[in-house]
């Protein structure tokens, strides 16, 4: 898991040949905490695919209003350096799955 901030923030998502998908949370948010083991879980199913990353909103307000991240969890997938899709909320392990295949298929 790559740990982002507003210093390294755009450095790693343009240097990235693989997409990167980049989980905005907060150590306080409950939503935030549920969701983080089923990013991990997945983390290990798409090493070779996906680049994963987290944000703590908290340390990065730059990176949070750039991309209007509110509320939180919110997730976004990035390709090239630019978003491409994201979803807010705590999800199933099996919908982020079929999200982010969808997204690899394209």
């Amino acid at each position: 898991m790559l740990y982002l901030n507003d210093q390294n923030f755009e450095k790693e998502l343009g240097g990235s040949q693989k997409p990167v998908l980049v989980d905005f949370y907060a150590l306080w948010c409950a939503p935030c905490s549920l969701l983080s083991p089923l990013l991990e879980k997945l983390e290990k199913e798409f090493e070779k695919e996906v680049v994963f990353a987290k944000v703590n909103v908290d340390t990065a307000p730059l990176a949070c209003q750039k991309y209007g991240i509110n509320p939180i969890p919110t997730v976004i997938l990035f390709k090239e350096g630019k978003p491409v899709d994201g979803f807010v909320g705590l999800q199933s392990e099996e919908k982020i799955r079929s999200w982010l295949k969808n997204h690899l298929n394209k």
